[in-house]
């Protein structure tokens, strides 16, 4: 076909209307698409503090079950020295922060818990986190294995005895 001969009008390209309503269908995917990644994003990141959270259960666990002792009470963000230790360490984290949250692991002794008299102590660790959003995504996850929450800090527990 030969664009330039006469009676043909017609241009090559798009008109300002087609480009206009593309722009505006490509907003509305980007409108519904970017709210749910970032929502994914604080989803994911609460499922690695869920990831962590497990490991020191089961390295706290662990080491109860081989001394029948539990690791000492530590500074926040540190990992209990006795997790680390030795030829074949409980765990081979050697701090407990990570991307917007630190971790502490608790050892709480002597405890009185009302209505229940035979507990003494409380083993928990709990997990102090940045963001509004990152919290409200851990304690969406983690649910009814949070014992407490203040704030941006939330304590899940580990043995109680």
């Amino acid at each position: 076909i030969d664009r330039n001969a006469p009676g043909n009008d017609r241009r090559g390209g798009f008109s300002l209307i087609e480009l206009l309503l593309s722009m505006a269908i490509v907003g509305v995917l980007a409108g519904i698409a970017i709210p749910n990644l970032r929502a994914m994003t604080f989803r994911a990141r609460a499922v690695e503090v869920a990831a962590e959270i497990e490991a020191v259960r089961v390295a706290a666990l662990s080491y109860n079950a081989d001394v029948f002792l539990w690791p000492a009470e530590v500074s926040a963000g540190t990992v209990p020295p006795e997790l680390t230790a030795g030829a074949d360490p409980y765990l081979e984290a050697s701090t407990f922060t990570g991307d917007g949250y630190e971790l502490d692991y608790e050892f709480l002794s002597p405890v009185v818990i009302p209505g229940e008299p035979g507990t003494n102590q409380l083993i928990a660790i709990a997990v102090e986190l940045d963001s509004d959003e990152l919290s409200n995504a851990v304690v969406d996850l983690l649910g009814s294995t949070i014992i407490f929450s203040l704030g941006r800090r939330h304590t899940v527990l580990i043995d109680r005895s």
